[in-house]
């Protein structure tokens, strides 16, 4: 297993969440976000909709050996209290570009979402934030700042979202239902995946 990177001491930035039906509402706003399209299931339902906006920021060139920072920032999430109790255990899956070595990597203070860790293994890296967090009060997950070094055969370097299918989710949560007694899990994955950054090496 590989072990929990350290927080910095830098603060995160919101940047707004849009999605649709079961999970959240989000507030805040930024001039650029990303938005990822995401397939979620729910016990045995599935094809609920849902999309996040994340701040994401990379140089775009970058020379062949040379170092880089990608930062991403995701949005406030607020847990729709129609559909959850409360939520925990929440997870990002990030995709690291297969052409460049990870060198370091933090994550901001947590705020409203507590102490989050960042676990990096190969081109995967995991954000994840315990909670419990309360229906119909947002957390903040923090903006992670991770150091590439690029190799040397000129091409793009992109990161996005990752995650293949629902049981390797790009994002989850477990919940406890405003619906029913007892927990159930949400797991989601990119049907659509975009790049969140991209660098050229050249």
């Amino acid at each position: 297993m590989p072990a929990p990177l350290r927080r910095a001491r830098t603060a995160a930035v919101a940047v707004p969440l849009a999605l649709a039906g079961l999970m959240a509402t989000a507030t805040g706003a930024h001039a650029t976000p990303v938005k990822t399209y995401f397939d979620c299931r729910v016990g045995t339902v599935t094809g609920l909709a849902y999309s996040v906006y994340v701040d994401a920021d990379a140089p775009a060139t970058v020379r062949p050996g040379g170092t880089f920072d990608v930062t991403l920032d995701p949005a406030p999430i607020t847990p729709n209290p129609a559909y959850n109790k409360e939520v925990k255990n929440v997870a990002l899956q990030f995709k690291l570009p297969a052409g460049a070595q990870v060198v370091s990597a933090t994550v901001a203070d947590g705020g409203a979402a507590g102490t989050p860790e960042l676990t990096v293994e190969g081109t995967k890296a995991v954000l994840r934030a315990a909670g419990p967090y309360t229906a119909n009060t947002p957390f903040d997950l923090p903006k992670v700042t991770i150091k590439l070094k690029a190799g040397y055969v000129r091409g793009t370097l992109e990161t996005a979202f990752g995650g293949t299918s629902h049981d390797d989710p790009g994002f989850g949560w477990t919940f406890l239902s405003a619906n029913w007694n007892g927990e159930a899990k949400l797991a989601c994955w990119p049907d659509q995946p975009i790049a969140l950054t991209r660098t050229t090496v050249k």
